[in-house]
């Protein structure tokens, strides 16, 4: 079988720029124990997502995923993505190979971490280039994520750790008098609602926090949700919005609902621009 390698055109570029900016702006905005939360959700979330069609052909060899753990800790800042994005395989089935790869990566990191033979600078450095190659390959490792869900317009979710509701409810209640089909998760903590989300395959999927307290949750869900949810519009909304101006910037998500009389036309509007 011919060897295969990853097209440059379906390498997108965009955001893998935006996760390199949002992983640089964590690092100099939050807390050390809350980039270290964000290190860790990334392996976490990474090392053992793995599709079920996955064969031992597919598989790197360990010398290999020492190798991109190599390349990833190097000070050479592109060292990982030239290597994955010049990774050759024998096999038809590319998305199966860049996971592997990645899971591979980040399992491997997690173990150096767990024995303290990589420091914290180093494994945060490895990280925010393990998740900007994710997000780059998107569209690669997407089909192998997301397969076997059920297509679904909208999730409505309250950020783990906050008790105000009636903004979601009411939120919730009007777009399904919309005609919307809307799932709303309140009530539930960080793994429990990554563990629902990721029952269907969300077009848009809204996240409301209202105190200015929610930053770090929040910034770790949506960062969660970017790795479950590879091609959902990620959108924020509540009263955090009046604490934070830039927040979609600082949690990495892709657009704010400020106001409740906008709320239906501005999501449309973003799930149409994720149909394009």
């Amino acid at each position: 079988m011919a060897k295969v390698s990853l097209d440059d055109k379906a390498f997108d570029h965009s955001e893998y720029e935006k996760a390199e900016q949002h992983f640089r702006l964590v690092n100099d905005k939050l807390p050390r124990e809350a980039v270290s939360e964000l290190a860790r959700e990334v392996v976490r979330r990474l090392a053992f997502r793995m599709p079920k069609s996955v064969t031992r052909d597919d598989l790197p060899s360990q010398d290999e995923i020492a190798a991109l753990c190599q390349a990833l800790l190097s000070p050479v800042d592109r060292a990982a993505d030239d290597f994955i994005l010049n990774a050759r395989r024998e096999s038809g089935n590319i998305e199966v190979i860049y996971l592997s790869y990645v899971a591979g990566a980040a399992r491997r990191l997690g173990q150096l971490w767990d024995q303290d033979e990589i420091s914290f600078l180093d494994v945060t450095l490895a990280c925010g280039k393990l998740y900007r190659i994710i997000r780059g390959l998107r569209h690669v490792i997407a089909p192998s994520i997301i397969k076997e869900r059920d297509e679904h317009p909208a999730m409505f979710a309250l950020v783990p750790g906050e008790t105000h509701t009636l903004g979601i409810e009411i939120a919730t209640d009007i777009f399904r008098r919309e005609g919307w089909d809307v799932d709303m998760m309140v009530g539930l903590d960080h793994d429990k609602l990554i563990d629902q989300s990721d029952r269907r395959n969300y077009r848009a999927i809204v996240l409301v926090a209202n105190s200015d307290t929610m930053i770090e949750p929040l910034t770790r869900l949506v960062l969660a949700l970017r790795i479950s949810h590879p091609l959902s519009h990620l959108v924020v909304a509540g009263n955090i919005l009046g604490h934070y101006p830039n927040i979609s910037t600082l949690v990495g998500a892709d657009a704010v609902i400020k106001d409740i009389e906008t709320a239906v036309s501005k999501l449309r509007k973003v799930i149409d621009q994720s149909a394009d």
